[in-house]
């Protein structure tokens, strides 16, 4: 079974809520799971890691939560490669606004500069349509797996 570090960016807690579903799915799984609720780059890139599955909400103008930004901001800064490691992504967000899941969008971004290895779509939760970010996330979560 895989080693997996589960990012959460989260603002009002709904990112959280999904990635503790997904934490405690993967370890029912018989996963290796650890959730990252203030995630440094040290936690995460590590020879250890296989997989790192990001969970995020946006903020302000599309902006990564303030929990998920140091974080970000340590990847920019020093881009290490991770060819070996398989990610995925889960971006909530509310299509009302310009912005819409663009901190999803900017995390795969950069989880591509760092050559990961993506599994799957991401999935992109629109708080517009669905009440139940949970109900959405866990079919989503279970294919996604099968990518492991």
């Amino acid at each position: 079974m895989a080693v997996i570090k589960v990012v959460v960016g989260s603002v009002y807690g709904n990112a959280l809520d999904v990635a503790e579903m997904c934490s405690q799915k993967l370890t029912e799984l018989q996963h290796s799971v650890e959730l990252l609720r203030k995630p440094e780059i040290a936690q995460v890139v590590i020879p250890e890691t296989e997989v790192i599955l990001i969970c995020t909400s946006t903020t302000g103008q599309g902006e990564i939560p303030h929990n998920l930004q140091s974080f970000y901001e340590q990847l920019q800064d020093q881009l290490p490669q991770m060819p070996t490691v398989k990610y995925g992504v889960i971006a909530l967000g509310d299509s009302s606004y310009d912005t819409f899941a663009e901190a999803g969008y900017l995390m795969d971004s950069l989880m591509q500069q760092l050559q990961a290895q993506k599994i799957g779509d991401n999935l992109v939760i629109d708080a517009c349509e669905t009440m139940a970010p949970l109900e959405e996330a866990e079919p989503w979560l279970l294919e996604w797996v099968k990518g492991l």
